[in-house]
């Protein structure tokens, strides 16, 4: 490549400064001459950088595959060696924007004069003479603004840039630059957005269409009917350049002349997600702490995936969400009502925090509000339960304890609240409380274990929100969580007591090849001989209890199940060492009463996916049920708390197989008290008190 020293810039400069002073004895006879010629003075050192360009970013499936197409303000996909190019692709734009490019050293004298005298006969600048590299310094260095001071910059800043930069680095970075119309910016973006190729699949009728609207993007548009032939006719002439270079014969110019347009016009440009999972993922982009290497504000951190290229490697499986939606995409009411009865479904990897799958349950089209993350949620019934489980484990009681289950059962400290519960009960075992999930026996274990404590267990397994209080019916989950969270609490047994928190976003990649790994270490909040024997507890619900329809063949899952007053929320949440998942069913615009037990109405939908999730899995066998499982019974767990100097014989074994019968549903009871004062809104799940039907145990 040839170079030009400093003194021949200034030569090549003063020549046409020199110009513009002649012009200017003109004044007299070209209006607008003085004007021109005392524009400038030839002040610039050196070139300035490129200015970064903007570039959309990418969403990942966790196995490397794009999530939907790129986030940005500008569709653009850079070339990063001309190798990628084709040498015809290559000729058609240098014989259309400049010829010379090869050989000059950064601008053509010619056009430059030429354009010279036709904007001094103007007074004011109307052609602009320039070369590749010259269009390069005006889009990546240079203002917008058109005067002759901007113009003999130019000439300055492009001689300087090609002593700079190699023709094949100058010539990248313009086809990374250029506007092509369709909000396609960049070549390798043109080439995929207009005729979804790659450039190496490109015709020379395509190669000359994409160089023939870098003029005027608008005015030779092919999409549009009023440009259509314009845009032929200026795919002709750069055809007659190509055949006038040298490049083609005239043979397969005539060839390329015939070849039809496009007519499908690229979609517009995505700046915002259209699904529940990329929203997730923007979502949490924008607020975690963790990404502070996207900046330190909302706005800036926008910006960066706007416009920063970013590669966004998620935690989400497409095979398992496929798995996810098809499980849920069928859920029915248990008594047939409106449109709106919907699933939402989480699955997370216990050893790691990574959401695997989410089904938000709704359609994007009718609300944007994701069920699965909501911060209202829903009462999460019976499910809280496994919590009151994990705080009676982790304070010294035994599954073996005896426990009251009669029905109603009223506490002191709650004066004037009852909770009506489904007839029967007795002193039973807490692992046949459990696994028959029997409210009166958990209303006063809550208590006696102490409910402050409960609410303690349940912030260490993954409930964050400040709402728990220590209400009578706490443990029956009269406070809204949403999927998401129910599926962590579960994920924190399913991993031996280690909670880790959620994520959705495994790493980030930038351009430049730094790495974001977004894993974080993980808390052990439950002993592990905790997390084993409730485990085996609740591995009891599954196999003879409220949830024998999530069983899963050849897997020994575990989990509970949850119903709210009046059939109004369904849940099921479930385990294995593999995946730890969480299924709510209901009306997602209402509490509505129909939406059945949650072993009849969620379990199977936790089944349906499970089976296929885990089908080339190995069954990992549950832990052995240890230490805390082996306590002999203590007590017998009383209102508000355990009678003193009780002991009772050990029972054996920890969860045997009870009878299949717990489904059906129970005989309607009255409450014995009015409820609780706090509102039951429909999404946000305050507190209904008395869970006085029965309903909630399933």
């Amino acid at each position: 490549m040839r170079t030009l020293s400093r003194s021949l810039i200034t030569v090549i400069v003063a020549i046409v400064i020199g110009g513009v002073a002649v012009g200017a004895c003109l004044a007299a006879l070209i209006p607008g001459t003085v004007e021109v010629a005392t524009a400038h003075h030839y002040t610039a050192p050196q070139v300035k950088e490129l200015r970064a360009l903007a570039e959309p970013s990418q969403i990942y499936w966790a196995d490397g595959s794009p999530m939907g197409e790129p986030i940005g303000i500008q569709a653009r996909q850079k070339i990063t060696a001309l190798t990628e190019v084709p040498e015809m692709v290559q000729n058609a734009i240098i014989a259309t924007e400049d010829r010379s490019f090869w050989t000059n050293d950064g601008i053509d004298l010619g056009a430059v004069f030429r354009a010279f005298l036709t904007n001094i006969t103007s007074g004011r600048i109307e052609q602009g003479g320039s070369t590749i590299t010259q269009q390069l310094v005006k889009n990546r260095i240079l203002t917008s603004k058109r005067d002759v001071n901007r113009k003999i910059r130019e000439i300055e800043d492009a001689l300087r840039l090609n002593e700079k930069f190699s023709k094949d680095k100058i010539l990248i970075e313009y086809l990374n630059t250029v506007y092509f119309g369709s909000g396609s910016y960049g070549l390798k973006a043109a080439g995929s957005r207009f005729f979804k190729k790659s450039l190496d699949q490109l015709t020379i009728g395509e190669a000359a269409l994409l160089a023939g609207v870098i003029s005027n993007p608008t005015s030779y548009n092919p999409f549009t009917s009023s440009t259509f032939d314009r845009s032929v006719r200026r795919r002709a002439d750069v055809l007659r350049g190509m055949v006038s270079e040298g490049y083609i014969t005239q043979a397969e110019s005539d060839l390329a002349n015939n070849e039809p347009l496009p007519t499908v016009p690229p979609p517009a440009t995505r700046i915002e997600a259209n699904d529940f999972l990329s929203a997730e993922v923007l979502k949490d982009l924008l607020s975690n702490p963790q990404y502070a290497a996207l900046g330190n504000t909302e706005d800036e951190r926008r910006d960066k995936i706007l416009k920063g290229g970013l590669k966004i490697y998620t935690t989400f499986d497409p095979t398992l969400q496929r798995y996810a939606d098809d499980a849920t995409l069928n859920a029915k009411p248990a008594t047939p009502a409106g449109p709106d009865w919907v699933s939402s479904l989480v699955s997370i990897d216990p050893s790691t925090g990574a959401v695997k799958a989410m089904v938000s349950g709704q359609d994007w089209n009718a609300s944007q509000t994701n069920i699965a993350t909501s911060p209202d949620g829903r009462q999460t019934g019976s499910t809280f339960k496994v919590i009151t489980l994990a705080a009676a484990l982790l304070n010294g009681y035994s599954p073996n304890d005896i426990v009251n289950g009669n029905s109603p059962c009223s506490v002191a400290g709650f004066d004037g609240f009852t909770v009506n519960d489904e007839p029967g009960g007795g002193n039973i075992p807490l692992w046949e409380a459990t696994s028959g999930s029997v409210n009166c026996a958990f209303v006063r274990l809550a208590t006696s274990v102490g409910e402050a404590k409960v609410i303690d267990t349940a912030h260490k397994m993954g409930i964050a929100k400040d709402n728990l209080e220590e209400f009578l019916t706490l443990t029956l989950g009269v406070f809204g969580q949403n999927t998401e969270t129910m599926a962590d609490v579960m994920a924190t047994i399913a991993n031996g007591g280690t909670h880790r928190t959620p994520y959705v976003v495994q790493r980030i990649l930038f351009p430049d090849g730094k790495v974001v790994d977004t894993s974080s270490p993980g808390e052990q909040v439950l002993p592990a001989d905790v997390a084993a024997c409730e485990q085996n507890v609740l591995r009891g619900v599954v196999t003879g209890g409220t949830g024998t329809g999530a069983d899963v063949p050849g897997h020994e899952v575990y989990g509970k199940t949850g119903t709210t007053d009046a059939l109004g929320d369904a849940w099921f949440i479930g385990a294995t060492p593999q995946l730890a998942t969480a299924v709510w069913f209901g009306n997602w615009r209402v509490v509505e009463p129909g939406a059945g037990f949650g072993g009849a109405s969620a379990a199977p939908i936790f089944q349906a996916f499970m089976t296929q999730a885990l089908a080339n899995q190995p069954n990992v066998p549950l832990p052995d049920p240890g230490p805390v499982c082996g306590r002999d019974s203590q007590s017998v767990i009383e209102t508000g708390g355990r009678t003193a100097n009780a002991r009772v014989a050990p029972v054996a074994p920890v969860a045997p197989q009870l009878p299949t019968v717990q489904n059906q549903t129970p005989a309607p009871t009255t409450p014995t008290a009015p409820a609780a004062p706090a509102p039951t809104a429909p999404a946000a799940g305050g507190p209904r008190q008395n869970n006085g039907n029965g309903q909630g145990n399933q």
